[in-house]
């Protein structure tokens, strides 16, 4: 049903107050970001088989609701499409993403492209330069796709269960996530991708429902998690403060120790490669070209499988055991449980696997189990300062800095990232292709 009375719509409100409901909303651009995006209209549907499509800013209303807009945004317990992008709209954090239970139920990425219409591609073909192009698609065809959505998604609203694990990633990692995204990045004029500049701004875009919930970062053709260090991308990358730079900070051999407290082993203060390279060489001092040989070899072990001959290095040892025995596990039971969501990976879910695979794909969820708190930590830390964190990379966060707050905020961001005895190098620069290294102990 269009609803287009506007005396009706406090039945809307009365009626699903005590019901189960599913709420879409359809922005006025599919393909602008949503942290500068709007809403067109919002589809609901109830317990009771109710539903309704209603428009906020269309060619086709005839009352205006606009007034009644942020009553929908403010509504709790309810289920919404896509949680990160209705944060990033207005709406309220006390509700349950279908895009992530559909990944906890499924153990697969929402696949959201055969919801489309034929009219809806149509519209978006014709008119690519128009900046509102949702608004004039006809109701009737958001409806039609809408139901489609609705069709696949009240079971699971129906039926799910909301574990402890579901709802503890449902709490942190879309509104870590959204709020990253809609800090943005300012670039300069040089920017290889123009079209996706919207006032000197460019706005990255995290998927983390990825088998691991490793994230995965790109908007529209740019790939902001793998920008080459050598080609000049990164040259049009700057500070949007007048007084201001960008400041990276980056894990020092995050896997390594990571995998040290997987397996409990105590690995001493310093370098870890240094650590490392003193068993390959047996030497009490290496050389440059040595301690470049130990990390190279380090990582082949951990990510390519243990040679036997290095299994007289304790650290080696006890890893090859616990590959081995959370291999066991998973063939077993047929699936692995991350290491503290204690979310479920189904082994059938991981083409060609092997235990040294599994191992790879279990340490990828454990790095993002581990960093995505720190990023909420850094983040409620710079609430009330202008200072922003503008990308995340896996072993690393990068930072916007406002120079009148850098001496009161680092030591303490640095503090955070450190935590549970991971240390981090410093580097800071005026564009992110010319970071220098800072010592700021």
């Amino acid at each position: 049903m269009i609803l287009d009375n506007i005396d009706e719509i406090e039945s809307v409100f009365e009626y699903i107050q005590d019901k189960k409901t599913l709420l879409v909303p359809i922005t006025i651009n599919s393909t602008t970001h949503s942290s500068i995006n709007q809403i067109s209209c919002i589809y609901i549907y109830a317990e009771g088989d109710i539903e309704y499509i209603i428009p906020f800013r269309h060619t086709e209303q005839i009352s205006s609701f606009t007034d009644y807009l942020q009553r929908f945004l403010d509504l709790t317990n309810i289920f919404v499409y896509d949680k990160k992008q209705w944060l990033q709209l207005g709406g309220n954090a006390n509700v349950f993403d279908i895009k992530t239970l559909w990944w906890y139920t499924y153990n697969e990425p929402y696949d959201e492209t055969h919801y489309h219409t034929a009219s809806h591609k149509f519209y978006w073909r014709r008119h690519t330069t128009l900046s509102y192009v949702n608004t004039i698609i006809p109701l009737q065809q958001h409806l039609a796709m809408c139901q489609k959505i609705r069709k696949y998604a009240w079971p699971m609203c129906m039926n799910a269960k909301l574990d402890a694990s579901y709802l503890k990633f449902n709490e942190m990692y879309p509104a870590v996530y959204a709020t990253i995204e809609t800090a943005g990045l300012t670039v300069t004029d040089n920017f290889r991708m123009p079209d996706i500049i919207t006032e000197e701004m460019v706005y990255s875009q995290y998927n983390y429902h990825t088998l691991t919930g490793r994230p995965s970062n790109a908007y529209r053709g740019f790939n902001f998690a793998a920008m080459n260090k050598e080609d000049g991308t990164r040259d049009a990358f700057c500070s949007r403060f007048e007084t201001g730079a960008l400041f990276e900070m980056d894990f020092d051999a995050y896997h390594v120790r990571l995998i040290a407290k997987l397996i409990g082993y105590a690995l001493p203060d310093g370098s870890i490669h240094e650590y490392f390279g003193k068993f390959y060489f047996d030497t009490n001092q290496l050389t440059t070209e040595q301690y470049e040989q130990s990390k190279q070899i380090t990582f082949r072990l951990l990510y390519g499988g243990i040679d036997k001959e290095f299994l007289e290095i304790p650290f080696f040892n006890q890893v090859n055991a616990f590959v081995y025995s959370l291999w066991d596990k998973c063939k077993n039971r047929k699936y692995v449980e991350t290491p503290i969501l204690k979310r479920k990976i189904y082994k059938d879910s991981i083409t060609n696997i092997t235990a040294n695979k599994l191992f790879n794909y279990y340490l990828q969820a454990l790095e993002t189990e581990v960093s995505t708190p720190k990023l909420q930590q850094v983040l409620e830390y710079l609430t009330p300062y202008n200072s922003k964190l503008i990308l995340y990379t896996y072993d690393s966060i990068l930072l916007d800095v406002d120079y009148s707050e850098a001496k009161q905020i680092l030591p303490e961001l640095i503090n955070i990232m450190q935590r549970g005895n991971f240390p981090v190098k410093c580097k800071v620069g005026v564009t992110y292709s010319n970071l220098k290294p800072i010592n700021l102990g």
